[in-house]
């Protein structure tokens, strides 16, 4: 068991990443999921270096009725691993028998009640140790993409202008259309040929020029359950869990506890480490499940890491 420690010193801010958890009473194993969400939260509590923030990207829950919250929540009771938490909304947070509101009410509800936040809507910001996390959510039952409507999209922009050019980072569900292989990596079958399938859907332009129009922009995302790729299938198949564009870094995660297809290294447990300099950001893919840094995968100049130097 190796714990987390920073590539170099003088780390300004440490960040513990997973997506898809799909804690889910219906699951054929509920326990499977909570064990390695639990995981998770006690590789982060175990740090060798205090985290400062423990997120999710999405669907902690396969659908978002009270009793996967209280199994959730039950999760998060056992562990304290980080001074902040936070948890993106997920499409699957808000399916739910009794419907979009209810699904919502309880996001908020449990949200709050395991982050220690006030969150009156599905999107909102926090800054953290001098710099913006920026967290997307929906306006209105969207299926599997997501809506974020013209007072979310301006509330984007000019949270990214108040950055200032100090590294943002941006967590949404859905990632932009067509990157990381979509629409052909959103399934196992690779079939899909629609190009707004896995993505955000309409509004994915709108938010990669938001993105685009400010400096030091990182964009994480989940929800299409790819394993970790690297160089290797960048080279062969034109994409990557790590991907740059127009300065932005596109990171997309796999499913920490719900299964991963088209990826070198498809294990569970899977999530990343962000650690920002104050020249540079690294991130690191993990299996916080077994407690060990990726040497798996090379993910940028051989290395098993992402990292760029700030502009």
């Amino acid at each position: 068991m190796a714990k987390i420690t920073p590539l170099h010193q003088n780390v300004k801010l440490l960040v513990a990443v997973t997506s898809d958890n799909h804690i889910d009473i219906k699951h054929p194993i509920p326990a499977l999921p909570m064990w390695y969400l639990t995981q998770s939260l006690k590789d982060a509590q175990d740090s060798a270096h205090p985290v400062d923030v423990y997120l999710t990207v999405g669907d902690t829950t396969s659908r978002g009725s009270e009793t996967n919250w209280l199994l959730a929540q039950k999760c998060f009771r056992r562990a304290r691993p980080a001074k902040h938490v936070f948890l993106t909304v997920g499409n699957h947070d808000l399916w739910n028998d009794d419907g979009y509101e209810k699904a919502e009410k309880n996001y908020l509800r449990f949200s709050n009640a395991i982050c220690g936040t006030q969150h009156d809507k599905t999107w909102f910001s926090h800054t953290v140790n001098g710099y913006k996390l920026i967290f997307l959510g929906n306006t209105e039952d969207a299926g599997c993409e997501a809506h974020l409507g013209e007072e979310q999209l301006k509330w984007l922009s000019a949270e990214l202008d108040a950055a200032n050019g100090a590294p943002a980072f941006v967590f949404c569900h859905q990632s932009l259309n067509g990157r990381h292989g979509l629409p052909r990596t959103w399934d196992r079958s690779g079939t899909a040929t629609d190009p707004m399938e896995g993505g955000i859907g309409t509004e994915s332009d709108t938010v990669a020029a938001i993105l685009k129009a400010h400096k030091n922009v990182f964009y994480f995302s989940g929800h299409s359950h790819m394993g970790l790729c690297g160089e290797a299938r960048k080279a062969a198949e034109g994409y990557s869990s790590f991907e740059e564009e127009d300065g932005v870094v596109l990171v997309n995660l796999p499913s920490l506890a719900c299964g991963n297809h088209h990826g070198d290294d498809r294990s569970m447990g899977i999530g990343v480490v962000i650690e920002v300099y104050e020249d540079r950001v690294a991130i690191r893919p993990r299996n916080f499940a077994h407690h060990a840094m990726n040497r798996k995968v090379a993910i940028k100049d051989g290395k098993p890491y992402f990292e760029k130097e700030l502009g």
